[in-house]
């Protein structure tokens, strides 16, 4: 589920196991107790899903009309404990609207089997896959339920399921949780859909976002754990630093 706005999983073999997709999905709320009873009440939850989905889109169309560009450190690191083996990369990436993903590789070190096999792929992938829609944490690609409110990081946040439209790789079985002000997805964590190769037994992942000082949410990092036949668990952290991030002033409308 990447998006323009994010930064996001491909390949084969121990590539897709790390499976990374991004989202950039409006508006303030209070999360009253007439709120929470709507949400838990029968019949009535599902038209405050839809509230709450119609605002999570209208935050989304605000962000990818106000962010114009962007530029990330990324760190990514991978471990396998069986073979003690790891790598790491760091890559700028830099993003200007309406255009893709643009990714420079500035170091690495370590293991080049899970550079070539993990790292590569996944970079890939989030250009093949950043302008368009059909892996995005959307309506159109999920059904969410209403689990009730959280906390997330210090802010009130709706925590849903979601359970994919179709069986696809890029897409996830798991939970998301909505912030409660601005409407955007501020966590994502799941399990594929489908099974992405022969070799991988399990894949899971723990997606982070965070909200930037213009109102914009942006990936803050990546947690990923996938166990390989033949090889055991590989985990994979991303962390991203941006250095600039450009916006245009544009009213958000009411929902």
């Amino acid at each position: 589920m990447l998006n323009r706005g994010a930064a996001t999983v491909r390949g084969s073999a121990i590539a897709v196991i790390i499976f990374a997709i991004s989202v950039v999905v409006g508006h303030p709320t209070i999360l009253t107790s007439q709120a929470q009873a709507l949400a838990m009440a029968g019949d009535k939850s599902q038209l405050f899903v839809d509230q709450l989905l119609a605002r999570m889109m209208a935050h989304r169309k605000w962000q990818d009309s106000a962010l114009r560009e962007y530029q990330a450190h990324r760190l990514f690191h991978a471990s396998n404990n069986r073979f003690n083996i790891e790598s790491i990369l760091e890559v700028e990436t830099t993003f200007r609207s309406p255009g893709p993903l643009q990714s420079t590789v500035m170091r690495q070190e370590g293991s080049a089997f899970i550079r070539e096999h993990v790292f590569e792929k996944i970079l890939l992938a989030e250009s093949e896959l950043s302008d368009k829609n059909n892996a995005d944490m959307i309506p159109d690609n999920y059904q969410f339920t209403l689990i009730g409110s959280d906390a997330c990081e210090g802010r009130r946040c709706w925590h849903m399921t979601v359970k994919p439209k179709r069986s696809e790789k890029y897409l996830v079985n798991g939970d998301v949780w909505l912030d409660a002000e601005d409407y955007a997805i501020s966590r994502i964590h799941g399990f594929p859909s489908k099974h992405v190769s022969l070799w991988i037994s399990r894949a899971e992942i723990d997606w982070h976002f965070h909200r930037m000082d213009t109102g914009v949410w942006l990936t803050e990092k990546v947690e990923s754990s996938s166990d390989v036949r033949l090889f055991g668990t590989v985990e994979m952290q991303i962390h991203y630093n941006y250095n600039t991030i450009g916006v245009v002033n544009i009213a958000k409308s009411g929902n």
